[in-house]
């Protein structure tokens, strides 16, 4: 059963930048506020090392562009929790779609959902 991502664990895109994770949720676990896809859709990507480049389309992560991987039965006011299944891209590229996210740390082994 995956464990429940909160804005303390740890999400990045492909070359390895921190993904900066929100929540307004009213549940948390360990003193974080559980993930919703609101926290990570759109979220800022810092620190990304992928150069852009125009000559060979390359471009630098600076934003979550997808994401999905959420609970089918844990919901938080209607809204689903981010499972640590969570994949999605990034709007930086090496061609031709944008750069995979993936969960580096889930940030604790309190709380998992289905």
């Amino acid at each position: 059963m995956p464990y429940v991502l909160t804005v303390n664990s740890t999400v990045q895109c492909a070359h390895g930048a921190k993904i900066a994770l929100t929540s307004d949720a009213k549940l948390s676990v360990g003193g974080a506020k559980v993930l919703l896809l609101a926290g990570i859709q759109g979220a800022t990507v810092n620190g990304c090392t992928n150069p852009t480049d125009p000559n060979t389309s390359s471009l630098t992560c600076a934003t979550v562009a997808t994401a999905t991987g959420t609970a089918t039965k844990l919901t938080v006011g209607g809204k689903p929790v981010v499972l640590d299944s969570l994949s999605g891209t990034t709007n930086g590229t090496p061609p031709p779609s944008g750069a995979s996210i993936s969960v580096a740390d889930v940030g604790h082994q309190k709380l998992k959902a289905v």
